[in-house]
């Protein structure tokens, strides 16, 4: 029979097991068991707690698909495709590949979103996910841990990408548990920051930004980014904030800024800008899974620039980086 790369590429995209075991091997900690030697399964399978013959067989299937290389002596290790799932790793994908049991529930009903347009997170769990999350601590802590990993890795390529101010301050908008401030200050030290979120998510920054050295020169604030935010600071940052949300959700977030900073003051995002072409783009997927869980969106450089001026603001420039890009904004004059 002749192959048939075709068909092959079809069946290719067609599993969902890889994804599966790419996440089951993360969560377990078999990738970071094998590291960068080689080694049996019966052996991993002790020290990560898992069934050496469902191991075994699972290393089989991802062998197939690159992950891993099998040895004639019949241990097995990574290949350096397999090795961008080490934390560790250089232009590492591990936050991606994570392992959220309640975003699977999720596009398991996703005909619901494709039907309707509406997220099928909040038919599935009868809440909204922030407010599922809100009344799950443990998987809150999960997913805030999640985000500060793949926010880590994004920063790292990102912050010098940009200049930032040397002196003034830096409002943090919806900045969970201090990470970019956190990054940000110790490379500008005469800078000061101000970190803002809902009460419960900026209590637990206090301690990180301590720890990291620059909590002298961090206010944290509690608060609600639809109601206010605080006022009469030089630079206002929403990292990874505005995807999460509806557009008119979104203008509300902006219209709040834009009334806390004086004139003279500048926005930055840091957000996906999804390209226009047919050519891969990951953003593209991951406008998909904003709209299953949030109902929200991820957007063109054109719906970024009509975005901010409906909530009042001109886009000034986009600098893209590795992962995503820095989408800065004054406000705009009446």
């Amino acid at each position: 029979m002749q192959p048939d790369p075709e068909r092959q590429r079809a069946q290719e995209l067609a599993d969902y097991w890889t994804p599966f075991l790419l996440r089951m091997f993360g969560e377990t900690g078999i990738f970071a068991a094998f590291g960068r030697e080689a080694r049996t399964g019966a052996e991993v399978a002790v020290t990560t707690s898992t069934d050496a013959d469902t191991l075994e067989r699972m290393l089989r299937a991802l062998v197939s698909r690159g992950v891993f290389e099998r040895l004639d002596d019949g241990r097995h290790r990574l290949t350096r495709l397999g090795r961008r799932y080490l934390t560790d790793e250089p232009g590492n994908v591990a936050g991606l590949a994570n392992f959220k049991p309640w975003e699977l529930h999720a596009w398991a009903d996703a005909l619901h979103t494709l039907r309707t347009g509406e997220p099928s997170f909040a038919r599935h769990f009868g809440a909204t996910f922030w407010e599922w999350l809100a009344a799950n601590p443990r998987e809150a802590a999960t997913f805030n841990d999640t985000m500060r990993r793949r926010t880590a890795s994004l920063l790292d390529a990102a912050l010098p990408s940009i200049d930032w101010p040397e002196q003034g301050t830096v409002v943090d908008v919806g900045g969970g548990n201090g990470l970019l401030l956190e990054r940000l200050l110790a490379i500008r030290p005469e800078l000061r920051g101000v970190i803002f979120d809902l009460p419960h998510v900026v209590d637990e920054a206090r301690a990180i930004l301590d720890d990291a050295g620059v909590g002298d020169r961090v206010e944290v604030v509690g608060g609600d980014f639809f109601e206010a935010a605080p006022p009469g600071h030089d630079l206002y940052v929403l990292a990874s904030v505005l995807h999460d949300w509806q557009d008119d959700d979104a203008v509300s977030i902006l219209g709040t800024c834009r009334r806390a900073m004086p004139p003279s003051g500048r926005l930055t995002l840091f957000e996906a800008v999804l390209g226009t072409g047919p050519e891969f783009d990951l953003a593209k997927m991951v406008d998909l899974h904003m709209l299953v869980l949030f109902g929200a969106r991820e957007r063109t450089r054109q719906e970024w620039e009509r975005l901010l001026e409906r909530g009042g603001f001109v886009l000034e420039r986009v600098t893209p980086t590795p992962g995503l890009s820095w989408i800065e904004a004054r406000p705009a004059t009446t």
